[in-house]
């Protein structure tokens, strides 16, 4: 397997060769900050790699405190639980939930972490068709008694195909279902999303609603909104958020990633905090990757494309075969640009796909050269 040895950036070097890189997760350019580096290296001088006990345990730190709290502050929320992994977070709402709800309805393609923590809810699954509103309105009509309470669960950002779910048109679909709910997986949106970088939910106009009313009440607009994201991505750190009100944030810390589990590692804690302040100070970052998303998928629509208009980092491109997207892979490679080609992931079919991403630092002089590489190689 290919082995990254330097940060993850515009220029990274895999297997000893340096590439132009558009692959990956780092959009917003901040995991190879040099400040967010060296903030991770003078925690660990100062508390070690890890507090060696859980969060209930003498296991909070300074760092972990401190991301908690630049969290919260960043999605606008009373307060966040920050825990070790993104890929966790559907396990800790679903838990949170399960009690609630009746049955849950997955869109078909949601990554593989929501369909590993849909059981842990305890309820019937039924799946519905990828992004289609009106597939999920015929699903629940089919499968729902009078009376029962959906949640429906998805992706904000489908990970390798780029797509944004409708989650306005399923708000109006469970708008019929009192005491419904709809979860989101963020990972892809947090940071990117929204006029303040606050994800999906934010960027449908959506945000004073999520992770505050729970559970489910007579008097609380239906559905209630669950949203869990990553630091791991756009934000430039490491580990899991849930942020919302008080109540919220306590009745989530309930299940076991809290009392039963150590807190993200303290340099990771202490690098998530770093990049939270820098981007908080500095919008531009997210003003470069929305210029950069628009030169890329202008260029790609030149050269005959299909591209859609949305503001996200991620373009998946299927060009003929699986055999002719490797060549592609291989040829771009040979030219010193690495697009990496995924033979099969959430929502791909057999022949897999081209996941092509920006960065806000990515120049127009890289994204120029890439354009025209590729449009040798069509």
């Amino acid at each position: 397997m290919p082995v990254m040895e330097s940060p993850p950036g515009p220029r990274t070097v895999i297997d000893g060769r340096e590439y132009l890189y558009f692959g990956g997760t780092a959009y917003l350019g901040l995991q190879s900050h040099p400040e967010v580096i060296r903030a991770a290296c003078e925690a660990t001088k100062r508390y070690g790699i890890g507090s060696a006990t859980s969060r209930t345990g003498y296991g909070d730190t300074p760092p972990t405190l401190e991301a908690e709290r630049r969290l919260a502050a960043f999605l606008d929320r009373e307060e966040a639980f920050y825990f070790a992994s993104g890929y966790a977070g559907g396990s800790v709402l679903m838990e949170a939930a399960g009690g609630f709800f009746d049955a849950v309805f997955a869109d078909e393609f949601s990554h593989y972490s929501l369909f590993e923590a849909i059981p842990l809810a305890g309820l019937p699954l039924v799946t519905f068709p990828h992004g289609d509103a009106d597939g999920l309105r015929h699903t629940i009509a089919a499968n729902l008694k009078p009376r029962q309470r959906p949640l429906v669960a998805s992706d904000g950002v489908f990970s390798a195909l780029g797509h944004i779910a409708p989650v306005a048109d399923y708000c109006r679909i469970l708008a019929n279902y009192p005491g419904s709910g709809l979860l989101l997986d963020d990972a892809h949106g947090i940071g990117v999303l929204g006029k303040h970088g606050r994800g999906l939910f934010e960027y449908a106009g959506l945000a004073e609603r999520v992770n505050r009313d729970f559970p489910p009440h007579e008097g609380v607009e239906s559905p209630v909104l669950l949203s869990c994201g990553t630091c791991s991505k756009a934000l430039g750190g490491f580990g899991g958020v849930i942020a919302g009100s008080r109540t919220f944030v306590a009745t989530v810390k309930r299940a076991p990633y809290y009392a039963g589990a150590s807190a993200p590692p303290i340099p990771a804690a202490a690098a998530t905090a770093r990049a939270l302040e820098i981007l908080q100070s500095d919008p531009s970052l997210r003003l470069r990757l929305q210029e950069n998303v628009g030169a890329l998928k202008a260029g790609l629509a030149r050269l005959g494309l299909g591209v859609d208009d949305s503001p996200i980092p991620i373009v998946c491109l299927r060009i003929g075969s699986a055999d002719h997207m490797r060549r592609l892979h291989r040829e771009l490679a040979d030219r010193g640009i690495l697009v990496p080609y995924m033979a099969a992931y959430s929502g791909l079919g057999p022949e897999g796909a081209l996941r092509l991403a920006i960065f806000a630092n990515h120049s127009r002089e890289m994204t120029e050269h890439l354009l025209d590489v590729l449009a040798g190689l069509l």
